[in-house]
């Protein structure tokens, strides 16, 4: 047998080990199902599946306009595309290992004599090469598993960071119209309040009241002033942090809505199966297992020793029309078998490295789970809790106003006192006040709830 053939021979057999891939993504998926998954949520809830396009859930073209706006320019989405675009780049490096590399060469020299003689000789020269590391254990393989997992994972973070920007735009959109109605009832309230102090020194002046209504009513204009002062500079907070979002701060241009939605209609929550599948952030924490023990087995796969096949096809002579005779070209085969010998303890301690990195990964998908199901269950009870108490503070809002009504009717008969109008006043305001509030926060609950079942929008 010549030496081509032992060649050929090892070749074959090499190849023939590059069949066996190790089932790295089934062994991670069995070790993330090990978690026990409940089948319904301990709170009540639609069992039907979550919609798609939650944000056209608010009905509002504007909102969809600023989020779209936001995506398109905020920087922590570009960062995260390009996370992907890298990771893909990787996958790539990865494949193109497992392939073989070829190289071609030319080169011409001239040379001649040192001491002046005209003669002169030319040396031209071509050839092919090529190089191939056989995946004898299938390292080159984990390492194409690992970069496809972490393609996976980064394409994921990329929905995680997009559903959040969308979140946090609609939330601080909202925020902004809360902040102006707030700032709204504020101004009304202190006009309010001018309007009864002016019937107050109406009255001083004709000698039908104190002087302590006077010190009253002007006290709470003062606070009054005070409550329009803060609520303006809130407002002028909220749309400054939604500037941001958009990256264009500062614009003073912003448009918001005159009310906020209200939507009564609970949200369907499906199963908790079927959030494993809908959360980007649990697939990525579970594409980080396929990654880690891909790692892991490239980890001990490298103890093992490499073979490198290696072919030069070459040409060399004096002229063009001689370079590729057969005498001028020359063919070489080459393989070359590595095994490591001493290093020190290197390899193992990168095999206990990964496997480190292996079992953090699990826990870590198994945290990301539980949090999951802890925040499904959370928003639910939160969003249930400020619907039942909007009703309680609409109502509490009625009644106020209509008590304020009436003790106003009676001061002006001249059967009440002052301080029960300004003291009623004051529990209108704050019913109305918290009752905006409360309306923003069942919005902001509606968003959590949307994040925490993975909603696309």
């Amino acid at each position: 047998m010549n030496k081509i053939s032992v060649l050929c021979s090892v070749i074959a057999l090499a190849l023939g080990a590059c069949a066996y891939t190790p089932p790295l993504e089934s062994i991670a998926t069995q070790q993330a199902e090990q978690l026990p998954i409940p089948q319904t949520w301990s709170q009540e809830s639609i069992a039907e599946e979550i919609g798609g396009h939650w944000l056209d859930d608010f009905a509002d073209p504007l909102l969809s306009t600023l989020v779209a706006e936001a995506l398109n320019a905020n920087r922590d989405i570009q960062i995260a595309a390009d996370n992907v675009a890298r990771a893909k780049a990787l996958l790539g490096q990865s494949r193109a290992s497992l392939l073989p590399s070829l190289n071609i060469s030319a080169s011409a020299n001239e040379s001649g004599a040192l001491g002046g003689g005209t003669s002169s000789r030319t040396a031209l020269g071509t050839g092919l090469g090529a190089s191939w590391e056989a995946d004898v254990w299938g390292k080159l393989s984990a390492d194409k598993a690992a970069s496809a997992a972490d393609l996976v994972a980064a394409d994921a973070r990329l929905s995680a960071a997009r559903l959040s920007l969308a979140a946090q735009t609609a939330r601080a959109y909202f925020l902004g119209i809360e902040a102006q109605l707030q700032s709204d009832l504020s101004a009304a309230t202190l006009n309010a309040q001018k309007a009864t102090l002016n019937i107050v020194q109406t009255r001083k002046n004709l000698g039908f009241s104190a002087r302590q209504d006077l010190v009253l009513a002007l006290s709470d204009v003062a606070s009054a002033r005070d409550n329009l002062a803060a609520a303006n500079n809130a407002h002028r907070d909220a749309v400054r942090a939604l500037q941001l979002l958009l990256w264009r701060y500062p614009d003073t241009n912003i448009k918001l809505a005159d009310v906020l939605p209200e939507h009564p209609r609970p949200i369907p929550a499906g199963t908790p199966v079927q959030l494993l599948q809908r959360r980007p952030d649990i697939r990525a924490a579970e594409a980080d297992i396929r990654a880690a023990f891909a790692l892991t087995a490239r980890a001990k796969a490298d103890r093992w020793p490499s073979l490198n096949l290696s072919g030069d096809l070459s040409a060399a002579g004096q002229n063009l029309d001689t370079l590729f005779d057969g005498p001028n070209i020359a063919l070489s085969l080459g393989a070359r078998l590595a095994a490591p010998l001493f290093d020190g303890g290197l390899r193992r301690a990168r095999i206990d490295a990964a496997k480190a990195s292996q079992r953090q990964t699990l826990a870590r998908y198994g945290q990301s789970v539980l949090n999951s199901y802890a925040e499904v269950e959370s928003g639910l009870d939160r969003w249930r809790t400020l619907q039942e108490r909007g009703g309680f503070l609409l109502e509490a809002e009625q009644a106020a106003s209509e008590t304020l009504r009436l003790a106003q009717l009676r001061y002006s008969a001249g059967e009440s006192d002052l301080l029960d109008v300004l003291t009623l006043r004051q529990r209108a305001f704050g019913a109305s006040r918290a009752r905006l509030a409360n309306q923003r926060a069942r919005l902001d609950a509606r968003l959590d709830l949307y994040l925490a079942l993975g909603g696309n929008f």
